[in-house]
This record gives C-alpha cells, sequence and structure tokens, in this order.
C-alpha cells in the first residue's frame, strides 16, 4: 500500500507520516521510490496516532518502538503508566490552583476597599 492510501486507511496525513518516518518511528518498505506499506506498518501508525491523541511526545513514543519498527509493549505500558501519575499529579495542581482562585476571589468580594467602590 502506498502512502496515500496509508493516509486514508489510517486517518493521518501524508505529512504526518513521512515525519513518523523521519523519526525513526517507522519504517516502511520501499518498491523503487515509493514507500510501500504492510499490515504492520498500519497497526503501527494506528497505534502512533492513538498515543498522538493522547498528547504522547514523539520522543517519548521513540523510546517504545523498537529499533525493528515494532512495539516495545511492557516500554509502552510504562511510558502509558507515567503519563497517567503525571496527569493525576497535573489535576492536583490544577484544583489546588482552582481552590486558591476561589479564596482571592472570596478575599477580593469581600475587601473593604472594593465594597466602598461598588455602584
Amino acid at each position: 500500500m502506498r502512502i496515500g492510501a496509508a493516509a486514508a486507511h489510517t486517518g493521518l496525513s501524508c505529512k504526518a507520516i513521512r515525519l513518523y518516518e523521519q523519526q525513526g518511528l517507522i519504517r516502511p518498505g520501499r518498491r523503487g521510490s515509493y514507500r510501500h506499506f504492510s499490515a504492520a506498518d498500519l497497526d503501527l501508525l494506528a497505534l502512533i496516532r492513538e498515543a498522538r491523541s493522547l498528547d504522547v511526545p514523539l520522543q517519548r513514543l521513540r523510546t517504545a518502538i523498537q529499533d525493528a519498527g515494532q512495539p516495545d509493549w511492557a516500554g509502552l505500558r510504562a511510558l502509558l503508566v507515567q503519563l497517567q501519575q503525571e496527569t493525576e499529579q497535573e489535576i492536583v495542581r490544577q484544583q489546588q490552583r482552582l481552590l486558591r482562585l476561589a479564596e482571592c476571589l472570596q478575599e477580593i468580594d469581600s475587601c473593604p476597599l472594593m465594597l466602598d467602590s461598588a455602584p
């Protein structure tokens, strides 16, 4: 399958597929000057697409894909667990930020200077 068909099949753009190849995430075969994508390549592109939809950086994803273009499932799982923990930590930080913002708003609303300037 050529790159246009691979793009249509995976929902990725040809430009994205070329980038993933340039980054070493996929290694499609060649037939003359054309790239040829196998079923395994399409599966890997689907995996990359899903990872990117979860905002997994390409550099971190590259560590979870072996040189042969095969996913390192244990490495990929470890990466996703790590990203899950980072996301949970970010949620806690954002919840703390929301609480602090609410406190600041409450302080402003109860400030005598604010009350004096109200219409």
